[in-house]
């Protein structure tokens, strides 16, 4: 299901990418596949487009199921949240970019830190979505889902676009691809910077990036290189209680809430070859990571004299290289083989500081090097035409060897199944299991020889229905168990085992498309999620998200055309420690783009109606004000979510 589509051979000058009039053969490595479940999903270029979005991390939201809170910031990693997980900042949903991973490992932060602000969104081609761990490909990290974004720009010739915004907030871009290179050839550049709206909101973020891709003997070759660097304010976390009193306004932050500092260098190479028989395909990639968070959860709960701030350091240099081939076994048969080899080297650092950022105690350094190797088969069978199988394993080793402990290495064995079943020529069934895992983090590694290593089994049954070519249905229900659920704990700032977990649930949706260009969409996830051992619900973890839009997908307005979406969203309560619940959310975002000849008029709004809604709740100890007496029953803290913001820009193709 994943190759044989993937395995395309064309004639170069059938289309954009084709190189025109070069008469080349390439092999074309990005037809539209087939869905792997009912629950995966691929945007286009235009689909990304009419996604109310501001950066690479917020398409993620198209996964359905998946939720984002920006609780840290304009330029920290999101915290997601997917079918019934808590997945922090990355730890249970594995992203890459063209085959690189982009999970860091062992971050000081959190354990496959994702970050995806050092991606310039009009380089976003394409990006596929799937939920659960049922895919071969689906390595360290894909526990509650993957994705996969392809890198390019989707047309040929240059563009500049300015704008700015309500939130004091101000955006440039120039990108170019010569007019007869293909998609990968590119330079790219943008600047955005803002204050935003409230206390402890400003950032600024910086990338660029160059590419070249095109004919290297019988394969096609593609490299590229991203630069980013980001530096932001973070508002923290409020009392509730201080709110109610008012001692504080809903957008304040509190002395020293922090902030960051965040910088990557990350760059691939790529040859893929083959015939209409097969198809290789050979990637290396190599990238350099700093990152600086400044955070205090708790004010001067643990320390009255110094307060309770910490500012983490994290830097990385990360290399690796993986090999993938297909071949057709026969008409009704194929093979997948692949392989990948990962190594980082990263230190950690994490000191106390005061309110005005000054160190006054070291807390905890580690060096370490971490290593990975997996190698993963699966076999495509068709042995009648309603009936389609993928069985495959992934295996994979980890070593991690740190300066505070002896080598420590965990293994792996993750067998996986698809299975998709033509009921008739509407309806469609899938099956699917799969194993995911989650790598070791170098600060767990022990002097045993061992490293704790979590995996979670996953199980899938849903069908797609198709009953007019403009309506498309789908459903699932999944159960997921987890060996070891991992839980942030605000006082001590880390993120802390809790033992095994099992979530149940259903996720549905509909697709209309009553014109051509126009899209209506609606998807509704519910999920239980609880301790094996005691029955009690999972802390923090989504119960229902229900998501609704409608999209225009380069409509036609006479001479112009309209991109663009509205976006409406409701997360449910959500549980939290101590019997508490989260209150529920409804947001309304919305994008849309004009484009008359080279010209492009572009118009966002965040939190359209305006809604005072709590982007985190949190249940904890603080103390804020040293006149009040130290008290260590837990209290309600939050977030703000976004707060109504307007954005124009202007481009205009040359």
């Amino acid at each position: 299901m994943l190759w044989a589509a993937w395995s395309t051979v064309a004639l170069a000058g059938e289309g954009e990418d084709s190189g025109e009039g070069s008469g080349e053969t390439e092999v074309v490595v990005e037809a539209e596949r087939e869905a792997e479940s009912a629950t995966s999903r691929t945007l286009d270029r235009a689909a990304v487009e009419a996604m109310p979005a501001r950066s690479a991390d917020d398409l993620l939201r198209a996964m359905p199921g998946l939720h984002q809170s920006a609780h840290g910031g304009h330029g920290k990693a999101y915290q997601y949240f997917l079918r019934g997980f808590d997945a922090v900042h990355g730890a249970d949903l594995a992203v890459d970019l063209d085959g690189v991973p982009v999970n860091e490992v062992s971050n000081v932060h959190a354990h496959g830190y994702l970050d995806l602000h050092f991606v310039p969104p009009v380089l976003v081609r394409q990006v596929e979505l799937r939920p659960g761990s049922a895919s071969v490909e689906a390595g360290d990290f894909g526990i509650a889902g993957s994705a996969t974004f392809h890198l390019g720009l989707d047309q040929p010739g240059g563009l500049v676009s300015v704008g700015g915004g309500t939130d004091r907030s101000g955006e440039a871009t120039l990108a170019w691809r010569p007019e007869q290179a293909r998609s990968g050839t590119f330079v790219v550049a943008d600047v955005n910077l803002g204050q935003g709206i409230g206390m402890a909101r400003s950032w600024r973020q910086l990338r660029g990036g160059a590419g070249v891709e095109g004919q290297l003997g019988d394969a096609q070759a593609r490299a590229w290189l991203l630069a980013y660097d980001g530096v932001f304010d973070s508002p923290g976390a409020l009392r509730e209680d201080d709110l109610l009193a008012g001692e504080v306004g809903f957008y304040d932050a509190y002395p020293g809430s922090g902030g960051g500092h965040s910088s990557r260098v990350l760059g691939s190479a790529q040859l893929t070859g083959g015939t209409s028989a097969a198809v290789w395909q050979a990637t290396a990639w190599a990238g350099w990571r700093a990152l600086s968070l400044r955070q205090n959860f708790t004010g001067w709960y643990g320390d009255e004299v110094h307060g309770d701030g910490t500012r983490q350091e994290y830097g990385a240099w990360t290399t690796g290289a993986s090999g993938r081939g297909w071949w057709a076994l026969s008409p009704r048969a194929s093979l997948s083989l692949g392989t990948a080899l990962r190594l980082d080297l990263l230190d950690q650092d994490e000191v106390a500081v005061e309110v005005d950022g000054a160190v006054w105690e070291e807390r905890a350094v580690l060096s370490a090097r971490q290593g990975s190797g997996a190698a993963w088969a699966s076999v495509e069978l068709k042995p009648w035409d309603w009936l389609e199988l993928e069985p495959g394993v992934r295996g994979e080793v980890f070593v991690v060897d740190t300066d505070a402990a002896a080598l420590a290495w965990a293994p792996v064995l993750a067998p996986k199944l698809r299975t998709r079943i033509r009921v008739t020529d509407d309806v469609t069934g899938f099956l699917a299991y799969g194993r995911g895992y989650r790598s070791p983090d170098a600060r767990g590694a022990g002097d045993g020889g061992r490293a704790p290593l979590a995996v979670a089994d996953s199980f899938e049954a849903g069908a797609t229905v198709e009953p007019a070519s403009w309506l498309a249905l789908r459903g699932a229900g999944f159960a997921t168990l987890v060996s070891d659920e991992i839980v942030f704990d605000h006082v001590a700032a880390r993120y802390l085992a809790t033992g095994r977990t099992r979530r149940l649930g259903v996720d549905s949706g509909a697709s209309v498309r009553p014109i051509e260009g126009l899209r209506v969409d609606l998807d509704l996830t519910g999920s239980d999620g609880r301790y094996v051992t005691t029955g009690e619900a999972i802390p923090y973890a989504p119960r229902l998200l229900v998501v609704g839009g409608l999209y225009a997908e380069r409509l036609p307005l006479g001479q112009a055309d309209l991109t663009g979406g509205l976006r409406a969203w409701v997360l449910g309560p959500r549980p939290l420690p101590g019997g508490f619940r989260s209150h529920p959310n409804a947001v309304l975002d919305l994008t849309s783009t004009v484009r008359w000849r080279s010209w492009g008029l572009t118009a966002e709004v965040d939190n359209v109606l305006g809604t005072r809604w709590r982007d985190g709740e949190f249940i904890y100890p603080s103390r804020w004000d040293l006149d009040a007496p130290r008290a260590e029953l837990p209290v309600r803290h939050f977030t703000a979510g976004a707060p109504r913001a307007a954005r124009l820009s202007l481009s205009r193709r040359f």
